[in-house]
């Protein structure tokens, strides 16, 4: 299995209005259109078992998809909510059927970030989850300017853990990507500040996650303005704030 989810506004333009549903066990699950009291079109996800619903989220759009992630029987729900909004927000949820009854394994906002990629690259049996988290607006920047780091998860004793060491494709394309722009920029003085600072954090967040962030230190040391420099030693602790698994 290997599927890219859109990420931000693309998760939303990429959502269409349509009713859907799919069998999950015992039940139906349902995603509708529903109009708010104020007005709005809005969707629903429904869980329907022998004639009752449960309404397991409500937002501005929702997805839902099936994907193995625990190894253990019935594939797990993977639940999508966007509140709507330029930059915001984006909640991921997965949910369990254990013994017919629903269990949540992780829920948590992801701003304007979220789920990136879910795939069984090795053929486990087992997907990993590739989130993104985005530094929205950190210490003034603008959004477009605002870092972002790739990070893959893997289910293991009762858990969602880091696994992007084990994983690292897509936060070792983020660091090159990255990199190679920056270096770019430099060479040709081409690039503000913020631009600078833009693909210097997200060349090194991304080197971190890989175990890599001694290495990228040192280069970005040797290389960036002393003013840029500044800035990544002011806001490191907020960089490195710790998500080492899924809320």
């Amino acid at each position: 299995m290997y599927r890219i989810m859109p990420v931000l506004l693309l998760f939303a333009l990429g959502q269409v209005a349509a009713a859907k549903s799919f069998s999950w066990g015992p039940y139906t699950v349902v995603v509708e259109d529903f109009v708010d009291e104020s007005g709005l079109e809005m969707q629903r996800l429904l869980l329907q078992k022998d004639g009752e619903e449960t309404v397991l989220a409500e937002d501005y759009l929702v997805s839902a998809e099936l994907a193995e992630v625990t190894g253990e029987g019935l594939p797990e729900l993977i639940v999508n909510t966007y509140s709507g909004g330029a930059h915001c927000c984006n909640t991921v949820s997965i949910f369990s059927l254990q013994d017919g009854e629903v269990i949540t394994l992780s829920s948590g906002g992801w701003g304007s970030g979220g789920l990136a990629m879910v795939r069984d690259s090795d053929g486990d049996g087992r997907a990993e989850l590739t989130l993104v988290k985005i530094y929205e607006y950190i210490d003034g920047l603008c959004f477009a300017c605002s870092p972002a780091v790739w990070r893959t998860f893997v289910w293991n004793d009762g858990l969602f853990v880091d696994a992007t060491k084990r994983y690292p494709d897509s936060t070792q394309k983020a660091a090159q990507d990255a990199l190679a722009a920056l270096e770019k920029a430099l060479d040709s003085q081409s690039a503000d500040g913020f631009d600078l600072i833009f693909h210097a954090t997200t060349y090194w967040v991304n080197s971190y996650a890989l175990g890599r962030g001694e290495e990228a230190w040192a280069r970005l040391a040797a290389r960036l303005p002393p003013e840029v420099m500044n800035w990544l030693k002011k806001n490191r602790i907020e960089l490195l704030h710790p998500f080492s698994a899924l809320p």
